[in-house]
């Protein structure tokens, strides 16, 4: 951190050093995060948690830019020479915040997703982990939308519902063998193999591969 996006902090006029806070404020910020779950010490280094990854995927670009702190300390030190007000410098901040919750006013809180999750395998498209929702298993990448539904009409069609074991053979395999299938159009019971078949749409796509009919032996 003391060195923390050096460039960013060299470009903006005021700001001497080019690190994140002093040596003492660091280390409050630090052992604050370790409490908060956000951040673990292994050996000599301090690693994000889950919870911590969590929290890096849904803040806004903006705020997680070492550029912010930069422009801020170069304001406060505005206000110190008497340059700039500190009901203008609070001012800003307010409004800031209020952009950033009216822009993301529309995505609902999902309080779930800081709670340690198992991940069930990686997303085919983006690479990330994928973990289990209540309805869905989702790709831990907001961006990338990737989700397998546990009553997608694919499976609900065969009488079947998309379980934890299932998806994370789906993730690993591409696919999976299932026995007893329903055929809404014969009305009879199948086994055969499901493809995870996605195609990078908005909607993960399924297919059936049944078994090759055994060959009848021609007569002698």
């Amino acid at each position: 951190m003391e060195h923390a996006s050096a460039e960013e902090f060299a470009e903006i006029e005021g700001v001497e050093r080019t690190g994140l806070g002093t040596p003492a404020t660091r280390a409050g910020v630090l052992e604050k995060l370790v409490r908060g779950g956000f951040l673990e010490r292994k050996g000599r280094q301090l690693l994000p948690t889950k919870k911590g990854f969590n929290l890096i995927v849904v803040l806004p670009e903006s705020v997680k830019s070492a550029s912010l702190t930069a422009q801020w300390e170069a304001d406060l030190k505005a206000v110190e020479r008497g340059e700039q007000t500190a009901d203008a410098f609070l001012g800003g901040i307010e409004n800031m915040v209020s952009e950033l919750v009216a822009q993301y006013s529309a995505i609902k809180a999902d309080t779930a997703m800081f709670q340690q999750r198992e991940v069930i395998g990686k997303c085919p498209r983006c690479g990330s982990d994928v973990v289990e929702g209540k309805k869905n298993f989702y790709c831990t990448n907001r961006e990338c939308q990737f989700s397998m539904w546990k009553d997608d009409r694919f499976f609900t069609s065969k009488h079947k519902e998309l379980t934890k074991p299932m998806a994370a053979a789906l993730l690993k395999n591409g696919r999976i063998k299932m026995k007893g299938l329903f055929s809404e159009k014969k009305g009879v019971l199948y086994d055969a193999v499901v493809v995870l078949a996605d195609t990078g749409d908005k909607y993960v796509n399924y297919k059936i591969e049944l078994p090759p009919r055994p060959k009848k032996q021609g007569k002698e």
